[in-house]
Order: C-alpha cells, then sequence, then structure tokens
C-alpha cells in the first residue's frame, strides 16, 4: 500500500467519523431558522445542476463554515432529487428567472455559479443585485470587459466576488509558488504548463458553442495553465506567440479549437511554454525550471493528489516531497465563507480573474493573427 492509498482512506475515515457527506449537508440545509441566526455559517445557492455541480455539492456537504442551502436550476424536476439528498426544501429550489425570490430567500447569503461561461457575468450580475454574494466558476466571464464589470458590481453592491480557483488552495501549488517568491533555487528561468484530455462530448454540446463557451480548449481547460505561470511569474507575460488548431472535418471544432499552443516572455526573462488540448491523454503537468533546481507538478491541478519532484545537485538526486491528501474544494468554500462573513479578505481576487482573462485574449489574439502580441504594462 503507497501512501496515497492510506492518505485516502484516512481522508474517507475522517468523513465517516464526521457523519458522511450527506449527514453533514443534510443537518445543516434542513435548517432555515439555523441559518438565519447563526451567521458563522453561509448558506450557498448553487446555480446550474449539471455534473460539476454535483462534484462540488458533495464537498459543500462537508464544510463547517458553508453549507448547500439552495438549488438554482432550469428543471426543478431534477433538482428535487437532488435536494432530498442534502436535505434543501422545496421551496429553496429555484428557477433561472427566480433572482427576485432569491433576494427574499433569508437562506440564501452567497452563490456559486456552475453554468457554462457564457453565462456567468449575466447571472453572477443578476445575483449581486439580488444582494448575494458570489463565488463564480472558471473563468470568471467570457471576456475580460465582463470580468471588469462584474468586478465593479460587486464593489457597488459591497459583496465578495471571487473566481472558484480551487488549485489556489493546493498545499503543494503553493509551496511551488513560496520557492519562486523567496528565491529558494535562484532565480526563476522558465514555466512549463500543460493540461489536457480526451474530449469525447458528441457535436452540440454547449462547449463547442462559443456564445456558451466563451472558447475552446483554452477557455475550458488551458486556464490552469495560464494560472500556474501567472502565479509563478508575479505578474502577466509581456508578449505571447502562439498557435492553434482544429481538425478538419471535425464538426465538433469549427468555431472553437481543439488544442492551442503558446510561448509567453514574464519579466526577468522568464520563458513559459503553455498547451491545451482536448486531444491528448490526461496531461496536467507543471515544470519549474530555476538557476539551482527544478520542480515538477505532475499531477499538477487535480482536486487532490498531487505529486511533486525536485531535481536537485551537491550531489545530483531527485527528491519526492510528500503533501497531505486534501481535497481543496471545501477549503475553496471555507475561505469564501469566512470572507463572506467578514473574518478575512478573499484569498483568491476578481483582479485574478480578470488577469487571466486577458493573457487567454493575447494568447488567442496571436494565435488568430499569426503574430506575436505585447500587452499592455501594468
Amino acid at each position: 500500500m503507497d501512501i496515497h492509498d492510506i492518505q485516502r482512506r484516512r481522508l474517507v475515515a475522517g468523513l465517516l467519523a464526521g457523519g458522511g457527506l450527506l449527514a453533514s449537508g443534510a443537518t445543516a440545509a434542513s435548517s432555515p431558522r439555523r441559518a438565519r441566526h447563526a451567521p458563522a455559517r453561509v448558506g450557498i445557492a448553487v446555480v446550474g445542476l449539471g455534473d460539476y455541480a454535483a462534484f462540488v455539492l458533495e464537498r459543500l456537504a462537508t464544510c463547517r463554515t458553508a453549507y448547500p442551502a439552495a438549488l438554482v436550476t432550469g428543471s426543478k424536476d431534477k433538482a428535487r432529487a437532488i435536494a432530498a439528498r442534502y436535505g434543501i426544501p422545496d421551496a429553496a429550489i429555484h428557477g433561472y428567472g427566480d433572482y427576485a425570490r432569491l433576494a427574499d430567500d433569508d437562506r440564501i447569503a452567497a452563490v456559486h455559479i456552475c453554468l457554462p461561461v457564457g453565462l456567468h457575468a449575466p447571472h453572477a450580475l443578476k445575483a449581486l443585485a439580488a444582494g448575494k454574494h458570489v463565488l463564480c466558476e472558471k473563468p470568471l466571464a467570457a471576456t475580460a470587459a465582463e470580468a471588469r464589470a462584474l468586478a465593479d458590481a460587486a464593489r457597488a453592491a459591497g459583496k465578495v466576488l471571487m473566481p472558484a480557483y480551487r488549485a489556489w488552495f493546493s498545499e503543494a501549488v503553493q509551496d511551488a509558488l513560496r520557492r519562486c517568491r523567496e528565491g529558494t533555487h535562484g532565480a526563476l528561468a522558465s514555466v512549463d504548463a500543460h493540461k489536457g484530455f480526451h474530449l469525447r462530448q458528441p457535436a452540440g454540446n454547449w462547449r463547442f458553442d462559443p456564445a456558451l463557451s466563451g472558447g475552446g480548449c483554452l477557455t475550458d481547460i488551458g486556464i490552469y495553465s495560464v494560472q500556474l505561470q501567472r502565479w509563478a511569474c508575479g505578474g502577466l507575460p509581456r508578449s505571447v506567440t502562439a498557435v492553434a488548431h482544429r481538425p478538419p472535418g471535425d464538426a465538433r471544432f469549427a468555431q472553437v479549437e481543439s488544442d492551442i499552443g503558446w510561448v509567453a516572455q514574464f519579466d526577468g526573462g522568464v520563458l513559459a511554454t503553455g498547451s491545451a488540448s482536448w486531444r491528448y491523454r490526461l496531461q496536467n503537468r507543471l515544470r519549474l525550471g530555476f538557476e539551482q533546481a527544478w520542480l515538477d507538478l505532475d499531477p499538477a491541478t487535480p482536486a487532490m493528489g498531487e505529486r511533486m519532484r525536485l531535481g536537485l545537485d551537491g550531489p545530483n538526486r531527485v527528491e519526492e516531497l510528500m503533501f497531505p491528501l486534501r481535497d481543496q474544494v471545501p477549503r475553496m468554500y471555507e475561505a469564501f465563507a469566512d470572507a463572506c462573513l467578514g473574518r478575512s479578505t478573499p484569498p483568491v481576487t476578481a483582479s485574478e480573474g480578470i488577469a487571466d482573462l486577458v493573457m487567454m485574449e493575447a494568447i488567442r489574439q496571436a494565435a488568430a493573427s499569426g503574430t506575436t502580441v505585447t500587452l499592455p504594462a501594468g
């Protein structure tokens, strides 16, 4: 049995000892009065009930300071089965046109938007207007301009707007970024980041409609590589070159790319190479090249189970660093809830979401034009 098997068993044992996924969620969500009178917990409405919503609901139900209080969906019949699992009353099931009702629902302090990218900004704006804090899946909006408008609306409403960047809550990622900031291994010279999987969705899926998806594989999964590069380098690149590919004869990619690769130059001469693809098999890796070492994260951004290796000399050796097997999603919810309760500032701000979109737009522009795109300073 390896260390990961041991850690997984400890994680499962901990969940069972705490009453399990279902019990913790059902207890919290079935008591609207408790939600109204116990501000130490934040009731969250999950907006959209696709596969990812099912993934996060299980984790939200395990949190200490947040719980699933309501559902927002286009299919109330589908929602009822999910609501029953988490003890959410029928009155807390809302439709997409019911944001006025959300405003009057005291169970709900915040929403988590789990909709296609093109719907992020419209629904986030409605939630802010209803007086709710917003946790929004990545990317924050379809364009940087939309994301800036969201940030302005959140400031005007006095509400938290936080991108749902679970990778920020990875202990392995944070350890790697600390090494970059502190110069542990000398100056950073290169960042190599790749994310991809074989997408089997048929034509007609929303991912292939740019009005809903905001773009192709870059928007969907390439954002992870963009994040890692920006975080490691401490800002946006100076310039970007890129190429994109659409397989001929595959109707799914008539309007969006299946593969994209880029080279970006950051301050200090740091060279960043990256790619995203819906055609290659399970790539999820980061390599940092320092003056005195290299660092690999592979896998780099799973929800848990990151693996880090460090290449050192004096003598030449490769070390594997171990981290607790901790799911990032509950940690993300806890940080968001703390910000909603005024206990802390959001560890990931709207400015991060805007910066990712600025870089992705530069990558896509460079790929479309075949030229190097220079980003504005600051």
